[in-house]
């Protein structure tokens, strides 16, 4: 016989419902992506394919997990959608603007997603320690170093 999750559990894996199904969405696009282009691969859509998997895919969903799961208490629902709107609309615009060649499409999408990464931050601030919240944290820092080397590659390439 199954053993049913807590109550809480259930509010915890909704809470990261959203960002668990973009996640899905983007490791799905990028498998077709692939598969479309396979025969004849470009720089720009190899790059957004494993931009749609490392980022929107994998990262989205280690943060929207430890978003769920390592603070005491959830952020509120107008919270976490606004992580969400933030992170999903910096994707599109960092996408769309490397895609275009836009250097300011790149930048816009990058200060949407740094928002969103410094509001996961937020998310779990005064939690105390133990090695999950760390691992998160530095999934954050990371995230966060490689946004920045994307954009000043972006600038440099469109000042080149």
């Amino acid at each position: 016989m199954r053993t049913p999750l807590p109550v809480e559990w259930h509010e915890r894996l909704g809470a990261a419902r959203p960002f668990l199904l973009t996640a899905l969405a983007a490791l799905l696009a990028a498998g077709f992506v692939a598969a479309a282009v396979a025969h004849e691969p470009t720089r720009p859509l190899v790059w957004m394919v494993a931009y749609l998997v490392l980022v929107a895919g994998v990262a989205q969903a280690v943060l929207g997990l430890g978003q769920a799961g390592l603070p005491g208490r959830l952020p509120p629902p107008r919270w976490r959608a606004a992580e969400w709107l933030l992170f999903n609309a910096g994707n599109l615009g960092v996408i769309a603007g490397t895609l275009r060649g836009s250097p300011a499409l790149v930048a816009a999408g990058t200060v949407l997603f740094v928002a969103a990464l410094a509001a996961f931050l937020l998310g779990v601030r005064g939690e105390g320690g133990g090695w999950l919240l760390h691992a998160f944290r530095v999934v954050l820092a990371v995230t966060c170093l490689g946004a920045c080397v994307g954009l000043a590659l972006s600038v440099s390439g469109a000042a080149a």
